[in-house]
């Protein structure tokens, strides 16, 4: 059961709960309506009925984080180098932003406002979570879309176990998520692909190349930008 009291000129929805431990714990919620405090005792009676009443928590994105990262590394068997590249994500491009933000406070518009605010921050503002200090052409080059991208994959990912754990009732990462870069290839004239040729002391690099750019099938190095499919060059 939760009751209504009016406290002042607000009123305050009284509620016990169990938390994880099964130890019984008591809640005050205030609103300035009493018709705000009636929908809140309401809801909380329902969801505490239905057995999905979320257990309130303080903890925040940078506890949370650091706690499910190791959990996760364990459970997967994770290589070190996708450890390391996810602790670098979680260190440098989500805690300085919103690490200190509670969990069960988080909504879609604060993940939007991080994507935005990633898509105009430099590339190496933190290492391992420390600011650093940047020369004026560094500040010049930002961080890509498909890094962006990454922190919302990683976020998604996270998020969804704070909802198994039972910290969150609903993940607050938007469904759509950032568009990755797109990277225009520069096209090769003849000029300079003899000029990268004769410059390959390697002759099978120097034949691979030459096929690649002749063959598109030939080989992975078929993704090397080309002129037009089938290039001929002569020998003399």
């Amino acid at each position: 059961m939760a009751y209504i009291t009016k406290r002042g000129n607000s009123y305050s929805v009284r509620y016990t709960y169990e938390d994880e431990h099964g130890k019984s714990c008591d809640k005050w919620e205030s609103f300035p309506t009493k018709e705000e405090a009636t929908n809140r005792k309401k809801q909380i009676e329902h969801e505490l009925a239905a057995g999905t009443f979320l257990i309130p928590s303080s903890v925040t994105v940078a506890e949370f984080l650091m706690d499910w990262l190791p959990k996760q590394c364990s459970k997967h068997k994770w290589a070190p180098k996708t450890y390391e590249s996810n602790l670098s994500t979680i260190q440098n491009l989500i805690i300085p932003y919103i690490g200190s933000m509670e969990m069960q406070k988080l909504k879609p518009y604060h993940m939007e406002n991080l994507y935005t605010t990633l898509s105009k921050t430099p590339c190496g503002s933190y290492i391992e979570g420390k600011k650093q200090e940047l020369t004026e052409k560094q500040k010049q080059r930002f961080l890509s879309g498909t890094t962006i991208h990454e922190v919302h994959r990683l976020l998604g990912t996270a998020f969804q176990y704070a909802v198994e754990w039972g910290i969150l009732v609903k993940s607050p990462v938007p469904v759509d998520s950032p568009k990755k870069s797109t990277q225009e290839r520069t096209v090769w004239t003849v000029e300079e692909l003899r000029a990268a040729l004769d410059s390959m002391d390697d002759p099978i690099l120097h034949l691979a190349v030459h096929l690649a750019h002749s063959y598109p099938n030939f080989s992975p190095l078929s993704q090397l930008p080309r002129k037009r499919p089938f290039l001929y060059l002569s020998y003399s």
